[in-house]
């Protein structure tokens, strides 16, 4: 049956509108690859275009002036462009252009070159400042003629590609290769929309059309190669090899060339496992595929079909080339397994595995656009790294004094920001002060569904993002088809939050801003009008306890929410408020002191900005230095997480 469904699955692919036949043959000691491409697109839509744009975004590390070097300032996670000689830069140069077999080089320019681009439709009028001059990380070709809807054309690209010094995501360190984003890529043609081809910015990623790509690698034959697709053919002549891969249905290719790679393998039901790691770590080689295995049946619970693909690659870079990990391409990923002594306890190598296998998801077959709605990849990405971790480990951080989870982590990262920002902007329009762009692409959509999730209960927001998969899988969703279905699913309310969410700044913030315990005195003075006569010894014995919980509304919804009370005999006491008028006084009697008063004790509102205002202690036992020191602690931890997983 499992079978069977992988075959429906796998036959309900689109017919692939676009191919690309890529053949070339790497240089290690130029450190360039150089071939030829053809390319075959045809027009899907109702419009015709008298223009093909193509992607070149190797050319983003040409120079320390292309848009992504000036906005980056030269560093990625902590790497830095390595300018100091000539080496050190990358770029993609076209040599030759064929349109339908006809020379069509002086058809060709760089963006840089085009006298009036902002005319091309092909990116937004915001995006364009001086620093265009020097980026060619888009091409154009100009069409003799208009291509009609329903027509085909076919490009033929020589091209030559030299790696940088391995740098945000691609790159070489002595003989070790990641080709990432390494060949002209054509953009996304949205019909009367125009063309979807942005620059390529420090704070974006890709997008692209799903394809059927065959690609012919030509590598020394010591080489070890992993890469997206299967393996067709290998043929050996003179001291070197030609790797041919095919696919279906990806909207990217990419591969690692080193030799000294090790080779690891597994299964996880119908798939290969290659993990592709450096001499050194074989130490860690069962803690990443115990977590590749982890990423692949969390993200199948949460999208509801398992993943279609036959064959799956996890690289672990090498440290010295550590700019190369935390990177997802379809069927090949990149980890980040930074030191091997990193203790089981801390699973950050982990969670970047497990990120990035999503991608293959979120990304990979939810094929969204990053430029302009990040979150759409990165947030929901984020929300089912923490999901999967959560089903499988239960805590990223799991010593016996501190335990968290992937929801802590997202909470504190967006509890910390106080920037002007909201998730759902293009990736370039974030202030670059205050982390805006990673805690609001990143956090605060893995901390709003946590909420939402607890807020519908797990079925109806599993029903969420099955339906969700299974209407959008290799299509490009939007913000507006995530919602309707958000709504359809679940409601007004449900997709008020997340539209709420995405386009305002609206917060939740319960408090519990004051709790009082006191013994009931004695009745004195007169009742009805005449004296009473106390028993003390009987008084002592009846003696109970008046008690007050205040409560605040910070925030700006207006949800209900639960107050608990615990007493010292070790009961409980629950009431409800609806959130509304700002703040509400309980007040009530109990045979047992109150110790601790707590609003929404059950954390239903995952994404409360503030915990520590969430609870009054009467206690004062409960403020020891233990959980203080487990509280910093926790904000260390949180600062590594962030620093570590920026971007992956």
């Amino acid at each position: 049956m499992k079978k069977l469904l992988l075959f429906l699955l796998l036959a309900s692919l689109p017919a692939m509108a676009l191919d690309y036949g890529i053949s070339v043959k790497l240089n290690p000691k130029g450190k360039t690859i150089s071939g030829t491409e053809t390319i075959v697109w045809q027009n899907t839509t109702d419009t015709a275009t008298d223009i093909l744009p193509l992607h070149l975004y190797m050319n983003a590390f040409s120079n320390n002036r292309s848009i992504f070097a000036v906005e980056s300032g030269g560093k990625h996670r902590g790497n830095r462009m390595d300018v100091k000689e000539t080496k050190g830069f990358g770029y993609c140069k076209i040599i030759k252009v064929l349109v339908n077999g006809e020379n069509a080089m002086d058809k060709f320019r760089y963006i840089s070159d085009v006298p009036d681009p902002e005319s091309l439709g092909v990116f937004w009028k915001d995006e364009i400042s001086k620093r265009i001059r020097p980026d060619k990380t888009i091409g154009i070709i100009r069409l003799s003629k208009p291509l009609e809807p329903g027509e085909t054309v076919t490009l033929t690209i020589t091209f030559e590609t030299k790696f940088p010094r391995v740098f945000a995501r691609t790159g070489y360190w002595k003989t070790f290769f990641m080709g990432g984003q390494w060949f002209p890529k054509i953009a996304v043609f949205q019909g009367k929309k125009g063309w979807n081809c942005h620059f390529f910015h420090y704070r974006s990623e890709f997008f692209a059309d799903f394809a059927h790509y065959t690609v012919a690698l030509t590598v020394p034959q010591n080489y070890v190669v992993g890469a997206t697709g299967y393996l067709k053919t290998e043929t050996k002549q003179g001291n070197t090899k030609t790797l041919t891969f095919s696919v279906d249905n990806v909207h990217d290719f990419a591969w690692t060339a080193w030799d000294h790679w090790k080779v690891a393998t597994d299964n996880w039901k119908h798939v290969k496992l290659f993990l592709l790691y450096p001499p050194g770590h074989e130490g860690t080689v069962h803690r990443q595929l115990e977590a590749l295995k982890a990423a692949f049946s969390g993200y199948a619970e949460l999208c509801g079909e398992d993943y279609p693909y036959k064959k799956f690659t996890l690289v672990d870079p090498p440290a010295q080339a550590s700019g190369a990990g935390g990177m997802e391409y379809p069927m090949l990923v990149t980890g980040m397994f930074p030191s091997i002594l990193i203790p089981s306890e801390v699973r950050m190598p982990e969670m970047v595995i497990v990120h990035e296998f999503g991608h293959n998801y979120f990304y990979g077959m939810l094929a969204s656009n990053e430029f302009e709605d990040a979150w759409m990849d990165e947030g929901m990405n984020s929300f089912g790294t923490a999901y999967a971790m959560d089903r499988h480990y239960k805590y990223d951080v799991d010593f016996p004094f501190l335990k968290m989870d992937g929801f802590d982590e997202a909470r504190m990262g967006y509890g910390a920001y106080k920037g002007p920002d909201f998730p759902g902007k293009a990736a370039w329009e974030f202030s670059p002060a205050g982390n805006g762009y990673s805690n609001l692409s990143y956090n605060k959509p893995t901390i709003y569904l946590r909420t939402l999730e607890n807020m519908l209960g797990k079925e109806k927001f599993l029903q969420i993002f099955h339906t969700y998969f299974t209407e959008y899988k290799f299509k490009h969703p939007t913000p507006q088809d995530f919602l309707t279905v958000v709504k359809e699913t679940a409601g007004d309310r449900a997709e008020d939050f997340v539209r709420r969410m995405l386009y305002t700044r609206d917060k939740i913030d319960f408090a519990v801003t004051e709790a009082t315990s006191r013994k009931t005195p004695p009745f004195l003075g007169l009742k009805d009008f005449k004296p009473i006569h106390h028993d003390r010894e009987k008084e002592k014995i009846k003696t109970g306890y008046q008690n007050t919980i205040i409560v605040e509304n910070r925030g700006d919804f207006q949800y209900p929410v639960s107050v608990e009370a615990r007493f010292k005999n070790g009961s409980k006491k629950m009431f409800t408020w609806d959130g509304k008028g700002g703040w509400h006084r309980f007040e009530f009697n109990s045979t047992s002191p109150m110790t601790v008063a707590i609003v929404d004790p059950n954390r239903i509102y995952a994404c409360d900005i503030s915990l520590k205002n969430n609870a009054v202690t009467l206690d004062p036992r409960t403020g020891s230095s233990m959980n203080k020191l487990a509280l910093f602690i926790s904000q260390l931890v949180q600062m590594v997480f962030n620093i570590s997983s920026l971007s992956i």
